[in-house]
């Protein structure tokens, strides 16, 4: 697991290790909170992202700001040092999705995003004790021109989504992206699933002159 060819450019002061000790904390704190993936999924990708803040505030040199209330109101949810308004380059926003290319947002700040894409494991297959894992991370710097407006889904009576915005050609733009990958999961059919690490093929020739019963 970690990094391989081609993967991602990271922020300045960021490293694979930060990276990888945030993965375990968001790990082992999602573990806690997983019965509400299954009543608010979309809530729950939320609370991953906020894991992911918690996680790169503890190991890494971005911090949030000091003041809670500038904290949770301000972008960036990180930014070097905990600056108050830092250069785009600085920023770091975090995102959780269970989806493996989309980024939304709902506003179109330039500055770097990372993405703990995730997915649950009711059987702890994948990793014992671990019902919530991590398979990739993605750390992109997205420009002001990289959002495309996707409208709102509100109606006058309540209820739908508030506006957003998403990356134009996501996968495009995530295809060397990836900080961090779980080698035990792989996308097929646009999912993330678990890997064959068992070779069931058929069995090898019988060399011993004798047949079988």
């Amino acid at each position: 697991m970690g990094r391989g060819a081609g993967m991602a450019k990271l922020p300045k002061d960021l490293t694979d290790l930060h990276i990888k000790k945030a993965v375990d904390y968001v790990e082992k704190e999602a573990a806690e909170l997983v019965d509400l993936y299954y009543e608010q999924a979309n809530i729950f990708s939320g609370i991953v992202g906020i894991l992911g803040v918690k996680a790169l505030h503890a190991v890494s040199p971005y911090k949030k700001h000091k003041h809670p209330d500038v904290a949770q109101q301000r972008f960036p949810d990180l930014s070097l040092q905990g600056k108050l308004n830092p250069p785009p380059t600085q920023a770091l926003e975090s995102k959780g999705s269970i989806r493996p290319w989309a980024i939304q947002s709902h506003y179109d700040h330039p500055g770097w995003y990372v993405v703990w894409r995730y997915l649950v494991d009711p059987t702890e297959s994948i990793k014992p004790g671990r019902p919530v894992v991590v398979w990739r991370v993605d750390v992109v710097f997205l420009n002001k021109s990289d959002w495309k407006y996707e409208g709102s889904r509100a109606g006058a009576g309540g209820g739908g989504r508030t506006h957003t915005f998403g990356v134009a050609n996501v996968a495009k733009k995530l295809a060397n992206a990836a900080a961090y990958v779980n080698g035990n999961v792989a996308l097929k059919g646009g999912k993330p699933i678990m890997t064959e690490t068992v070779d069931y093929g058929s069995a090898p020739p019988n060399t011993s002159g004798k047949t079988a019963n």
